[in-house]
């Protein structure tokens, strides 16, 4: 998907949420402010978001040097899910159609805007997390998603946001519940960007012990095929299966041709719920345009 001219307002606010983060003065948030500018002037439209905002990334935590000021947020909301895996499990355990639940459930937890703060809702979250069952998929893919996996010998998993990634292991339990041959595999980013998975996180909630975790080698806020490893490009081409979290991956990854992938989010912006023909704020379970 390529850049939509309302993306710019996504650049720009990431410049104030992280430099409101940092407690920067005026002064540093100025020039970063108007570096940014300068590279959305000049940068090449052609190109998806996620891949866009990486130049907006580093613009910003090189100025301050640091490249991972979401770090902390990262570990406490990994943490805090934690803390309700065993609720959320139960849930799942408890319902009579267990994969829709889990996958409800997963795609639920990326109704979460887990922002630049620490203040945290457990009463929402877990709200919103009992009454998945209720929400309706704009689009619903979920029983193709299930006969592709049935027949599938492999599974790549791209992970989304921290806390999430709680959820997605809980998911990818009841995966393996179902079909147990299957191996799976998650993708986290390769370099540190916004609040996305890392290594880091994988093994903060012990991915590893569900999954065989692998860096996608790149940076970008979502995953930009071009710029992965060779590695990453290989596991996915050669996965049958790709289950693939959050806005970011589908703005990513919604013209790669190849059958299979499922893109699992909630279309927070105009210009991805228009592709796609559903309502601003839809969750969907979708299959790539490519073979629909």
């Amino acid at each position: 998907m390529h850049l939509n001219l309302d993306c710019i307002l996504c650049n720009i606010q990431q410049v104030l949420t992280v430099t409101d983060l940092l407690k920067l003065d005026a002064a540093n948030k100025e020039i970063i402010m108007r570096n940014v500018l300068d590279y959305l002037h000049s940068t090449n439209y052609e190109r998806s978001n996620p891949e866009v905002i990486r130049g907006t990334w580093d613009i910003i935590t090189n100025h301050v040097k640091d490249k991972d000021p979401y770090k902390e947020i990262k570990s406490y909301y990994n943490a805090e899910l934690s803390k309700l895996a065993d609720e959320i499990k139960a849930l799942i355990s408890q319902s009579q159609h267990k994969f829709d639940t889990a996958l409800k459930i997963a795609i639920t937890a990326n109704l979460i805007d887990f922002a630049a703060n620490h203040s945290f809702d457990e009463g929402m979250l877990l709200n919103k997390i009992n009454n998945a069952n209720a929400q309706h998929l704009e689009i619903d893919d979920s029983k193709e998603l299930y006969e592709k996996l049935k027949a599938a010998g492999t599974l790549l998993y791209l992970g989304d946001n921290c806390g999430e990634i709680v959820v997605d292991k809980i998911f990818i339990e009841c995966i393996k519940t179902f079909f147990p041959a299957i191996k799976i595999y998650y993708g986290v980013r390769g370099e540190p960007i916004v609040n996305d998975v890392t290594i880091e996180d994988a093994n903060m909630v012990q991915m590893q012990d569900v999954a065989e975790v692998i860096s996608n080698g790149d940076g970008s806020l979502g995953t930009v095929i071009k710029r992965t490893s060779p590695a990453f490009r290989d596991a996915f081409y050669r996965a049958d299966v790709i289950i693939a979290k959050g806005q970011g991956n589908f703005e990513s990854l919604s013209e790669e041709d190849r059958d299979n992938i499922f893109f699992l989010f909630m279309a927070k912006c105009q210009a991805v719920a228009s592709l796609l023909h559903v309502p601003k704020l839809s969750i969907v379970c979708v299959e790539n345009k490519k073979s629909r």
